[in-house]
C-alpha cells in the first residue's frame, strides 16, 4: 500500500475517534511520555501544537512549562520550520500556517543546537521507527539539522502503528513512539 492510501485510511480512522476517547488516550500518552528518561532529562523540548484529531499536546506543553522545561514550537514559513520559545501558552501563540497555533512574532532562523528532545506528530509509524507525516516534508528537512544526540519521540494512538511503511531515504525516523498502550522503541 502506498503512502497516500495509508495516510487516507489512518486519518479517516483518527477523525472518527470520539473526542472524549481521544482526550482520555491523550492523557495516558502524556503520562507515558513524562515517565520516559529522555523527557525527564530534557531541558529544552520542541513540541508540536496539536490540531484536529492529533494526540492533544496543550496540557503536555503547559505541564512541561510548569516543570521548568524550555519549550519551543515550530513556526512554518515557506518551506522551512523556524522555532519560537513559549513561556506562556495563553500569550505567546497565534494562529499561523494551516490554522495551527504557532509562536507569535516574526520568525527567526534559530539554531536547534540547544534542543534535547523533539516531540513529533505523524499519521502512521512502523515497528522500525519509520514515520509518515502529512507529506510536505517540513519535519524531514528540519530534523536533518539536529545533532544525532537529540531524541525524537512521536505521539500516536495505538491504531496508528503498522508493521511496515514504505519510506524513502530522506524520511527521518523516530527513536520511540508513545501510544496509550505502549512505548515502541525503534527496531534496527
Amino acid at each position: 500500500m502506498g503512502k497516500g492510501r495509508i495516510r487516507e485510511e489512518i486519518l479517516s480512522r483518527r477523525d472518527k475517534e470520539p473526542e472524549d476517547l481521544r482526550r482520555k488516550k491523550s492523557r495516558k500518552i502524556k503520562k507515558r511520555l513524562f515517565s520516559l528518561e529522555e523527557f525527564k532529562r530534557a531541558h529544552t523540548i520542541l513540541f508540536y501544537y496539536s490540531k484536529g484529531s492529533e494526540v492533544e499536546t496543550e496540557e503536555m506543553i503547559k505541564e512541561a512549562l510548569q516543570k521548568g522545561k524550555r519549550v519551543f514550537l515550530p513556526k512554518v514559513r515557506g518551506r522551512e520550520i523556524y522555532l519560537g520559545e513559549i513561556k506562556d501558552l495563553g500569550k505567546d501563540v497565534e494562529k499561523g500556517s494551516f490554522g495551527i497555533l504557532e509562536p507569535k512574532g516574526t520568525p527567526k532562523k534559530t539554531t536547534p543546537k540547544g534542543i534535547d528532545l523533539v516531540i513529533l506528530p505523524g499519521i502512521a509509524f512502523d515497528l522500525k521507527g519509520k514515520r509518515i507525516g502529512y507529506g510536505k516534508g517540513y519535519y524531514d528537512r528540519f530534523l536533518k539539522e539536529l545533532p544525532k544526540k537529540v531524541s525524537f519521540i512521536a505521539l500516536a494512538y495505538d491504531f496508528q502503528i503498522v508493521n511496515s511503511l514504505p519510506c524513502k531515504r530522506h524520511d527521518r525516523g523516530v527513536g520511540k513512539v508513545v501510544t496509550e498502550r505502549r512505548v515502541l522503541e525503534r527496531r534496527r
